[in-house]
């Protein structure tokens, strides 16, 4: 039975939160700094999602052609492959940042992966997710399509 207790810690792991003179000390810190006396850099705004920050443009991979993408093109649909963790309002502020059009609105698709067979050889086909994205009457997307 000692087998089963050999990868166990003997003492219990507390978190504990932050105490209110700790926080205050922080805010203390980022309130002393004093701003850069040179050019100021542009930044896109930063979304944290799951403990990683990603600016809304990296969740767009690639606009997606096919033959539903190209008939959706002439309804001023645009379709794009997403990262896994894009979420619609992210799609939404890397579209419009990215080509300054105004996105009405926008719509997920998730794919699911799919098994493949070659020969004998069974492998899966990724998953992966699409963003269907409404833009205002008149805009277009010009890189889009293909």
């Amino acid at each position: 039975m000692s087998a089963f207790n050999l990868f166990k810690t003997s003492k219990p792991v507390v978190k504990r939160k932050p105490s209110a003179s700790a926080k205050l000390q922080r805010d203390e810190r980022v309130a002393t700094v004093k701003p850069a006396e040179t050019e100021i850099e542009v930044i896109p705004e930063v979304v944290k999602v799951s403990n990683s920050f990603i600016t809304p443009v990296s969740s767009l991979l690639h606009p997606y052609v096919s033959e539903k993408a190209t008939r959706l093109e002439s309804v001023n649909q645009y379709m794009f492959k997403v990262t896994r963790t894009a979420n619609k309002p992210e799609v939404k502020k890397a579209i419009q940042n990215r080509f300054k059009v105004t996105v009405v609105a926008v719509n997920m698709i998730n794919t699911p992966s799919k098994k493949r067979t070659v020969g004998r050889h069974v492998g899966v086909k990724a998953g992966f997710r699409k963003a269907i994205v409404t833009l205002k009457e008149g805009e277009t997307i010009n890189s889009a399509k293909a």
